[in-house]
């Protein structure tokens, strides 16, 4: 049955806060009022709106009456659900009986209502502040994205602190002015057509592949296991051949800290693979090519010129966004990064990244990366992206050519990052596998965020496995104290986290996944060229695959290594093989590094 949206909607504005008053301890489930509400606004606003798309849903409360009743749009594509993302949203004040349509933010699992409990309040008022600060602020951001204005009115006054501050545009609606039919429609159109524009702004990708079928909400729950196995179907679906785990070693990687370098030699598809992998679970990108003049941070978020404007950097615009969209993974590949010394303009994000802490509700917050100090006097700026924090939804991915026309790695920056080497390239294409269908898939940001950030208070549960790990690093770390390239508590933390990581998502084996951490956390801090760090070599080879003393004797020592390698083999294959390598550049040239 046709109902008139203006009716309903005037209906609801007029009487809710007379049925509030009248019923609120019985509550609202069988109420009458309650039904309209939830079952026939929805229906009528959704005679105007694309059902395939959107969703409707009205909320009074749950069980109890709510001071503030809302009925909400959602663009399934970007949410499904009033606790995240954006939407559009009908609010109530009871009191004024004023109704808004507004864009909004969620807000509703941050945000606490004052508590009377004197022992914690000062702590839930300070928390709703910076969540209200932060929404304000990214408020801010999107209209200054779409070019829109939040509203020619006064200010909005729906009852709710949280959705006042994150109301990005709204129009109000009073009884004694209440709009005509066509206006109502028009307005909802407006705003549908506002929320399009930020789906294209902010959420869409369109060279990624879509499956409807699988999406609700953006977001899918697939086991780990299998949504690794999709994305290397989708990756080998492009023609793309990658090594062994290597897919597997990338993922576990950047779940254990969002800053990962790809090492190899030029077109063995490095950045081929962070856009692949991006599409594949559906992430936003962006490829940044790095300059070799750049010297510090201001290249990135960018500078106050001589006549105080603000110029904008290449990256702050995209982590402004990953921080409003924290459900959905970024990925930022800086492609060439050791053009420039990357411990000088890379400086601010490898300082920040060390300050994350891990709060109640499971979001993982930092220092400010970019302080409103940045901004100067613009005020314009400043207005457009606040405070910026380094996002948990942030994965910064750099690719490295070494050669002579790049520059080393510091250990600052060694330390801070999974190294992973690209060195298997198989030219011959293989057509079987011609037309070969495999789509993306939706992941939210909790399929690659950390559940590890402070070993002894995170991993209190796994302690026996913990120290075990640990015991074998401290043997190690003894045999690399021979050549000063021992490693700290940094290091040992995220091969720990890697280690645990990989045990709870089943994707390697225990010798593998260490056998990748060597690799990829110890090995590259080594260099030199005195007979300590080839003694070191040795030693740490012996502990790693076995003694290769009588093996092709007579010959040069990693001729010795190579032949026991062919007969006896060893559980670290890699790491013996990269340590196989290093000593026979240190024979050959009196130098040796992981860097051949």
């Amino acid at each position: 049955m046709t109902t008139s949206l203006r009716n309903d909607l005037y209906r609801f504005t007029a009487e809710f806060g007379d049925v509030y008053d009248e019923v609120v301890k019985t509550g609202n489930r069988s109420h009458s009022f309650g039904h309209f509400i939830r079952k026939q606004i929805p229906s009528s606003i959704l005679q105007h709106i694309n059902s395939s798309v959107y969703k409707v849903e009205g909320s009074c409360g749950r069980g109890n009456w709510t001071p503030v009743p809302w009925v909400a749009v959602f663009d399934t594509r970007i949410t499904s659900k009033a606790s995240s993302g954006v939407y559009i949203v009908y609010l109530l004040n009871k009191d004024t009986k004023t109704l808004f349509l507004t864009l909004n933010q969620a807000a509703t699992e941050e945000f606490s209502n004052e508590t009377e409990n004197r022992a914690f309040s000062n702590t839930v008022k300070s928390k709703n502040k910076k969540v209200l600060e932060r929404l304000e602020i990214n408020a801010s951001h999107i209209r200054s994205v779409l070019g829109i204005s939040k509203s020619a009115s006064s200010e909005i006054d729906c009852g709710s602190p949280a959705y006042n501050a994150g109301c990005i545009c709204y129009k109000k609606y009073t009884l004694s002015s209440f709009p005509s039919d066509s206006q109502i429609e028009s307005d909802l159109a407006e705003y549908i057509s506002i929320y399009e524009k930020y789906y294209d702004k902010f959420s869409s990708n369109k060279s990624i592949i879509t499956d409807e079928t699988e999406i609700k909400g953006g977001e899918i729950a697939l086991e780990i296991k299998n949504s690794v196995e999709r994305i290397k179907a989708y990756i080998a679906s492009k023609g793309f051949s990658y090594d062994g785990s290597l897919i597997e070693n990338f993922y576990l990687s950047m779940k254990t800290k969002p800053f990962v370098i790809l090492a190899g030699t030029s077109g063995t598809g490095k950045t081929k693979l962070v856009r692949l992998f991006a599409e594949a679970i559906r992430a936003n990108y962006k490829l940044v090519s790095v300059r070799p003049d750049w010297s510090d941070s201001s290249d990135l978020f960018g500078h106050v010129d001589l006549n105080g404007k603000f110029n904008e950097g290449v990256i702050l615009s995209f982590v402004k966004d990953a921080e409003i969209h924290p459900n959905t993974p970024f990925f930022l590949c800086l492609d060439e990064m050791n053009l420039a010394r990357v411990e000088y303009y890379l400086s601010d994000i490898l300082s920040v990244i060390e300050t994350r802490e891990m709060t109640s509700d499971g979001r993982i917050t930092t220092d400010p990366l970019v302080p409103a100090e940045v901004f100067g006097t613009d005020d314009k700026a400043k207005g457009k992206y606040g405070v910026v924090s380094l996002p948990d939804n942030l994965y910064i991915i750099g690719t490295v050519n070494m050669d002579e026309t790049t520059f080393p790695f510091s250990k600052k920056v060694l330390d801070r990052a999974n190294t992973i080497e690209f060195s298997y390239v198989d030219l011959v294409p293989d057509f079987s596998e011609t037309g070969m269908e495999a789509k993306s898939q939706a992941l939210s940001n909790d399929f690659l965020k950390t559940r590890y950030l402070i070993l002894k208070q995170d991993c209190a549960e796994e302690a026996e496995y913990v120290t075990e790990k640990c015991e074998k690093l401290q043997a190690i770390n003894e045999i690399l104290k021979e050549a000063d390239a021992h490693i700290g508590y940094r290091v040992r933390d995220e091969i720990v986290f890697y280690m645990l990581n990989n045990r709870k998502d089943g994707l390697l084996s225990e010798e593998e996944a260490l056998d990748n951490e060597i690799m990829q956390k110890i090995l590259p801090r080594v260099q030199g060229g005195n007979s300590a760090v080839k003694n070191m070599l040795l030693k740490l080879f012996v502990y790693l695959a076995g003694d290769y003393s009588g093996y092709a004797d007579g010959k040069a020592t990693y001729e010795q290594m190579r032949s026991f390698l062919e007969n006896k083999g060893t559980s670290y294959p890699r790491s013996a093989e990269k340590i196989m390598y290093m000593v026979r550049r240190y024979e050959e040239d009196g130098f040796t590094s992981y860097w051949l």
